[in-house]
């Protein structure tokens, strides 16, 4: 997975605090994990419009993840799917995808397609 403009605007080296990580939900559902600082950096995150249109854009299922319209709720992420955001981020710095130090990543709870690609 290649960083998005969005991954790399937010990327911040590792500065030995914790890793905070963050669920943005749609639908009562769990939709993709990142890290942030707190709840505040969090929504910030979750606002960014290269965010939004990566979920109008991206599909589970042959539906767009988010149709622009639903409330993305934040939140802590369960213990779960911190899990799944640090297995994901350790796959992208083995495979060159990001360095090491970079906080940034973002992992998709769901299973997703792009339309835009065949």
């Amino acid at each position: 997975m290649r960083l998005s403009d969005f991954e790399q605007s937010t990327a911040i080296a590792w500065s030995g605090n914790p890793v905070n990580i963050y669920v943005a939900e749609i639908k009562d559902r769990g939709i993709v994990a990142f890290r942030a600082e707190d709840e505040s950096d969090a929504e910030r995150i979750v606002r960014d419009q290269s965010l939004r249109d990566d979920l109008m854009v991206l599909t589970c299922g042959g539906v767009p993840l988010w149709d622009g319209l639903a409330a993305i709720q934040v939140r802590r992420a369960r213990p779960d799917e911190e899990a799944r955001w640090r297995a994901s981020r350790a796959k992208a710095v083995r495979n060159g995808d990001i360095e090491g130090e970079e906080e940034a990543w973002t992992a998709f709870l769901v299973p997703l397609a792009d339309p835009g690609r065949s």
